[in-house]
Parts: structure tokens; C-alpha cells; sequence
């Protein structure tokens, strides 16, 4: 996915739909989301060419409609629908009182491009805009702030907004706004858009990307992950060994115990690299953990009739376990370093 600054544009080559995501952290913070129908003279030709985030207007155009999917609204455009006296759609985002505090703001264009503004904590911000020029959609990022909120961006384009009228329709409203709130299939479509697809992992651009970030892999951030597991398997061996630590478990769960803390061992090594790492490290911990937990298994079989109880089988099984826990580990670390301002680890959480 291609990753824009502000004032570069992008050809969307799509005849039909495009997704334009917006996303921010914390999701629950009071914001403002609009999007703005323009016409050549950069006004909205009516008020349905307003559409926003708990909008009293219908959430849905002629062309344009909005969802929240995973917990982000979503655009879904329908570029063939769209009249010839629509010349751009604007995507704004604004708050009542600053943007300050949000993380990781971003807007995407989904599977083509994405783009994360600097927020300067002004009132209101235009993300991005997609138009049509030389018989060809496009879409600009543009990261363009104000002092005033989403009030004066609608007297601006030709329109009105209410804040108060805007609070009586509530999220999921907007998901369920054709269905009863007993269907389950808003459910199931965010289940399932939140899916990849499996023919994109293996797309030319995704096989250069891996190339890529191979040739970025680190070992000596390998070898430190795989001293922050075995010590910890070591420190979870020698705990489970002294008979204070004992008396506190029953003996039928002690072997349960055992393994959530080894899991565990896993999943936190991974969220230590993720964080105090300055770069992405998702795969070397992921690789430690796997080799780690072969070593201690490993062990078993130079121990008197450990032979006997050896298998390959559960080791491969037990290292990719601990695999997927330190790599799922690694993510929540990078997402954490994310919200502290590490800047690569914003780049790879919105990208993500």
C-alpha cells in the first residue's frame, strides 16, 4: 500500500467502489466525521451532499454512503454513480474542541494508498479530497487545518451542521440503519471485510514487500529476543520449582498453570521488543520465541528415559504457538509505541 504526504495525489483506477477509511485512536473520543459533495464552485449542491458521522441527514447518497466497520466510518463511493456536476468529495474530521488527542489519525483509501497528517491540534482538519480531472479520478492528501470545527467547514461548503442534532443518532444506528438490531449480518460483513484476502498475500507487490522486509531483518534483535525467553522460561522453571510457589496451586492445575505462564512469557517478550525497539520488530521475535521454545523442549531428551517421551511433533506444535503468541506480542508492542509517538511504528500500525 502506498504511503502519501501532503499535497501528493494518487489515480484511482477503479470504475465501480472505492472504501475510504478514516481511523484514529481513542476511537471513542468526541469527533467529528464528514465528507462534502462539491461542485465546481467548491459548494454542496444540497444538503444530501453532506454526509456525516451521526448525521441527522441520511447517512447515505445517491453515490455515497457511510458505515462504521470495525469500529472506523467508512466511505463507500460509487464512482459510476457519481453526477458530472460533482467535481470533488472532500473527507473532513473535527472535534469541539481540539484534535489534540488523538493518535494515529489516518485516512485511507483501501488496498491503494494512506496518509497520516500531522496533527496540530487545531479544531478541524481535511484529510483528503478525491476528484476528477482529465476524465480520471484521483485522490489528493492534504492534511489542511483550522482554528473553527466542523460548523464553519459546512458555512464554508454551502451547508449547515448541528452538533445537537447531529447526538441523538448513535453509532451503531448507522450500521443497522436499513435492519433490525436483531440481524446479525452488519456482524458478519465486518467480520468479513476485516478478513484478507488470500490471493492479495501472494501478490507480486505483498512477495516484494516480504523480499523487503527480510533484507530489513535483524539478528542481533533475534538473539535478543531469544535471551529475553529463555530467561523468562528459566525464571517460570525455577519458580515452578521451589515449593513455596507450589502449596498455592492444586495439584490437578498445575500443569495448566505451567503453560499459561510459559504462554505468557511469550506474549509479554513479545510486547517488550515491539516497544523498545526504534524499528519494526515483529519477525525476530516471533523466530526466538520459536527456537526458544525448541531448546527447552529439546532438553527433555538428554534426560534420564526423556527419549522415551520425545516427539517432534509436539515441538513443532509448541513452536508455533509460541510463534503466533510472540508475533501477535510483537504487534501490540509496536501499536503501544505507536500511541507514545514512535513514528515508525505509526507508519506500520496505519499501513497494517
Amino acid at each position: 500500500m502506498n504511503t502519501m504526504q501532503a499535497g501528493a495525489n494518487i489515480a484511482i483506477n477503479q470504475s465501480d467502489t472505492i472504501d475510504i477509511l478514516i481511523s484514529w485512536v481513542p476511537f471513542d473520543a468526541l469527533v467529528d466525521v464528514a465528507a462534502f459533495a462539491l461542485n465546481e464552485t467548491e459548494k454542496v449542491r444540497s444538503d444530501s451532499d453532506f454526509i456525516y458521522l451521526n448525521g441527522e441527514v441520511d447517512t447515505q447518497a445517491d453515490f455515497m454512503s457511510l458505515s462504521l466497520k470495525a469500529g472506523k466510518p467508512v466511505f463507500r463511493i460509487a464512482l459510476h454513480k457519481i453526477s458530472s456536476d460533482v467535481r470533488k468529495i472532500v473527507f473532513a474530521i473535527a472535534s469541539p474542541n481540539s484534535l489534540s488527542g488523538l493518535q494515529n489519525l489516518a485516512i485511507e483509501v483501501k488496498d491503494i494508498s494512506v496518509f497520516t497528517p500531522e496533527n496540530t491540534g487545531l479544531q478541524s482538519l481535511i484529510l483528503g479530497e478525491l476528484y476528477f480531472k482529465n476524465q480520471q479520478w484521483k485522490f489528493r492528501a492534504l492534511g489542511q487545518g483550522y482554528q473553527q470545527g466542523m460548523e464553519f467547514l459546512a458555512t464554508q461548503f454551502g451547508t449547515e451542521f448541528n452538533r445537537q442534532s447531529a447526538a441523538r443518532i448513535s453509532p451503531p444506528d448507522i450500521v443497522n440503519d436499513s435492519q433490525s438490531n436483531h440481524d446479525l449480518s452488519p456482524v458478519f460483513d465486518t467480520i468479513k471485510s476485516e478478513l484478507p484476502d488470500v490471493r492479495n498475500l501472494v501478490s507480486p507487490e505483498n512477495v516484494r514487500a516480504g523480499i523487503k522486509s527480510l533484507k530489513r531483518f535483524s539478528w542481533g534483535w533475534m538473539l535478543a529476543s531469544l535471551v529475553i525467553f529463555i530467561i523468562a522460561e528459566i525464571a517460570i522453571a525455577g519458580l515452578f520449582q521451589t515449593n513455596w510457589f507450589l502449596t498455592f496451586i492444586p495439584h490437578s492445575f498445575r500443569y495448566l498453570v505451567e503453560v499459561v505462564s510459559f504462554s505468557l512469557s511469550f506474549l509479554i517478550g513479545g510486547i517488550i521488543i515491539g516497544l523498545i525497539s526504534p524499528s519494526i520488530r515483529v519477525l525476530e521475535p516471533a523466530i526466538a520465541a520459536f527456537f526458544s521454545l525448541i531448546l527447552l523442549l529439546s532438553n527433555g531428551f538428554f534426560t534420564p528415559n526423556g527419549f522415551a517421551d520425545f516427539s517432534i511433533i509436539k515441538m513443532l506444535i509448541g513452536g508455533s504457538i509460541a510463534f503466533a503468541l510472540a508475533i501477535y506480542g510483537a504487534r501490540l508492542g509496536e501499536k503501544i509505541a505507536a500511541m507514545l509517538g514512535n513514528r515508525a511504528s505509526q507508519n506500520y500500525v496505519n499501513n497494517g
